[in-house]
């Protein structure tokens, strides 16, 4: 998916947690759009890639676009550190994540940035990069971009317009 949908998922999931602890409701939102866009940094291609895009690079030599950082792995160890600092946080933070893992389990794309076997992620990576997912919508393409989109913009914003 592209980083405005994952943006979109990660919004729909932060309002909800935001709604069970509404005092600190502006740390959750912001750990669940940050979560959701992080597996990306996997590539300089990606919104949060180009801000950092020597680390970037280095991971995507080093793992390839949609490896590591798309891994069961990645997802417990990047919510266990942000939940040391702070529970709530930490739990929209891993499901911002989670929202990212689980779109990009049902999209596939081709080209450059991705492998040869581009769709699904590898959640048991380290032990296996076998890809797991479906090949149902295509990344950028109009399933994305005309109902997917549209649809959990709308419904994140009908979500946050309660909490108001």
């Amino acid at each position: 998916m592209m980083g405005r949908t994952h943006l979109a998922l990660g919004a729909v999931a932060g309002v909800h947690l935001a709604a069970a602890t509404p005092r600190l409701g502006l740390p959750i939102m912001a750990a669940a759009l940050i979560g959701a866009i992080l597996p990306d940094v996997d590539t300089p291609y990606s919104k949060l890639g180009r801000r950092l895009w020597p680390l970037s690079r280095i991971i995507l030599m080093t793992f390839g676009h949609r490896g590591g950082t798309h891994s069961a792995v990645f997802l417990i160890l990047a919510t266990a550190a942000m939940w040391i600092v702070s529970p709530p946080v930490g739990l929209a933070f891993g499901a911002g994540i989670a929202t990212h893992l689980a779109a990009d389990a049902v999209s596939f794309g081709h080209g450059t940035r991705f492998t040869a076997r581009g769709a699904g992620v590898p959640l048991l990576w380290p032990l296996s990069e076998r890809k797991a997912g479906l090949r149902l919508v295509k990344v950028n393409g109009a399933l994305e971009n005309l109902v997917i989109l549209p649809w959990v913009t709308l419904y994140a914003v009908q979500l946050g317009w309660r909490l108001v």
